[in-house]
């Protein structure tokens, strides 16, 4: 009997591997809808200007105690492809009877098809900041003006790549502003949002969630778009090995940020001790050269003013003679 499996869920990973010509992008947990197993896709993106034909990886899946329930290697053979393409998503690397807490991918080699190969498993992964989250009226005002869904997150430009607001990141090796996941343009999408912040005061709220929960973004036509919202960078800080997993399971919260730290007491020391020996050397009875000038200038300058106002007056009464 066919089997049809339906998106139960989807993750995107926290993280980029800098310098890689194939970049891991999120996991899908499908549900058949006869036996209930859970299918685990993996989706890769292609960011080289070759056409990619081959890609080797190495992945293990975890139930939610944490415990590994697979670990194998999966080979995507017969592809086609070109930058900035995503692919995997149709393919199923395993199934399962029991739900999926997380899984872990290493990428392997792949394969061009200018005949070239590259070994993936030396590019560092990198953090990613996690991106703002829009409030659900902005959201749903920037889906309806762009005539897409699952907008739900700032548009904004890191200092290794671009969010876009469907979610999908961007690292800067892809260079272009198009989505390849929604078809949206940066820019057009940018000034789209400004647009609508001008007209309310809603404001971006930060998610510090590692992964996150969205429904499929369906394929459209492209819009277009904007500069960054957020003009200050966000640097990415390399991954730990604990952080390798990319969570299926709905995350809990992370813990709010530390207050930040109070300015040491060796500034305002030094601060007290320049303004002292400012107000000590004019204490003193020091005077500026430029005050002596200015005296002389005041001094003088009414008696000269006369001197030359009886000249002028003079040599016109003798021209009128």
């Amino acid at each position: 009997m066919e089997e049809n499996f339906d998106l139960l869920a989807q993750s995107r990973a926290n993280y980029f591997t800098k310098g890689s010509p194939v970049q891991f992008v999120k996991v899908e947990l499908l549900k058949g809808d006869v036996t209930g197993d859970i299918a685990v896709c993996l989706s890769f993106k292609n960011i080289s200007a070759a056409r990619l034909t081959q890609l080797q990886i190495t992945f293990k899946c975890k139930d939610r105690s944490g415990a590994v329930v697979c670990q194998d290697q999966f080979v995507y053979e017969d592809l086609n492809a070109a930058h900035g393409e995503v692919f995997g998503a149709d393919d199923a690397v395993y199934i399962s009877s029991s739900p999926i807490g997380s899984v872990e991918v290493e990428l392997g080699t792949a394969r061009f098809a200018d005949g070239s190969s590259v070994d993936l498993t030396g590019y560092p992964r990198v953090r990613l900041a996690p991106p703002k989250k829009l409030p659900a009226e902005l959201a749903a005002k920037l889906c309806e003006r762009t005539h897409k869904e699952g907008l739900t997150v700032v548009p904004q430009v890191l200092d290794e790549g671009w969010y876009c607001a469907c979610g999908a990141f961007h690292p800067r090796e892809e260079d272009g502003v198009w989505c390849s996941e929604c078809g949206s343009d940066r820019i057009l999408l940018q000034n789209t949002l400004s647009s609508l912040l001008q007209g309310g005061s809603s404001e971006p709220v930060t998610d510090d969630e590692p992964t996150r929960m969205v429904p499929p973004v369906r394929q459209e036509e492209p819009t277009r778009t904007v500069p960054p919202i957020s003009k200050r960078p966000v640097a990415a800080e390399p991954l730990d090995e604990e952080d390798d997993d990319v969570i299926v399971a709905p995350p809990r919260r992370a813990a709010r940020p530390a207050e930040q730290a109070q300015p040491s007491r060796n500034r305002y020391q030094a601060r007290e001790q320049y303004e002292e020996q400012y107000e000590e050397q004019y204490d003193q009875g020091e005077e500026d050269p430029r005050d002596v000038i200015a005296g002389r200038i005041i001094r003088w300058a009414p008696p000269i003013t006369a001197v030359l106002c009886a000249i002028i007056a003079a040599v016109g009464f003798l021209l009128t003679l």
